[in-house]
């Protein structure tokens, strides 16, 4: 599924945070949500003062690429450069989720990335998630969102050490799954290793469980069941 109208991305880019917030990746008002917008030339996020657990569609902001504000009403966020970076230069990236994910950031800080101890863990094992561990400093400048976005590669995610995640997509429901998948395999992981004798699984069949899953499968099931717990939680989402 990929968006082609405004309504639909923007709907979209506030319901994948709350998902984010409703599975433990909130940080007061850190962390964000970002998406191409249709007319290819800007991208929505939100607005940085609020969380994004409150989050609805009418609270986005769409930015152009030089970060002018051409639509919505709010002070936009402070690192809005690394998604300018990603969505001007980054035609396969069409969605992505930066969050200050705690399992993720206890992995990087023991200089680990993620490794194969569940189903999820095989998946990014297999696409191997590089850390960028040159500096925490939050992304202020387009040489930063670059360096950031090099090293990342064609992996879809990658961990910024000391600092947060960043995951992309060609949907934003494929960022955000990306995003609640590494969180998931990082904290299977931190969980194994407090056992004191854990061992990953095999580099061979990790490698082939990692590849053959049915991702596109699993992201839309997952999505749609964390959309339906989140309009329980607030019927009002996205009126």
């Amino acid at each position: 599924m990929t968006s082609t109208t405004e309504p639909e991305i923007r709907y979209q880019v506030a319901l994948a945070g709350r998902i984010l917030d409703f599975l433990g990746q909130s940080d007061a008002i850190l962390g964000f949500v970002g998406a191409r917008a249709a007319d290819g030339a800007s991208f929505w996020m939100k607005q940085m003062p609020m969380g994004l657990d409150e989050v609805n569609p009418g609270d986005l902001l769409r930015l152009d690429y030089e970060g002018n504000v051409v639509e919505g009403e709010g002070r936009k966020h402070n690192e809005w450069v690394l998604f300018a970076a990603m969505f001007k230069d980054h035609s396969e990236m069409a969605a992505a989720v930066h969050t200050h994910a705690p399992y993720c950031l206890a992995v990087a800080a023991q200089s680990k990335s993620i490794e194969p101890f569940d189903q999820f863990g095989t998946y990014f094992y297999a696409n191997g998630v590089p850390l960028f561990e040159e500096t925490p400093d939050r992304v202020y400048t387009f040489e930063l969102a670059e360096a950031i976005l090099d090293r990342m590669g064609d992996c879809p995610a990658s961990i910024i050490t000391y600092h947060g995640i960043l995951t992309h997509g060609a949907s934003v429901r494929e960022a955000c799954m990306r995003a609640v998948y590494l969180e998931k395999a990082a904290q299977t992981q931190l969980l194994a290793y407090q056992g004191g004798a854990a061992r990953p699984l095999d580099d061979v069949l990790a490698r082939k469980l990692g590849l053959n899953a049915p991702y596109d499968l699993l992201y839309e099931f997952s999505w749609n069941y964390y959309e339906r717990q989140i309009r329980k939680k607030s019927p009002d989402f996205g009126a």
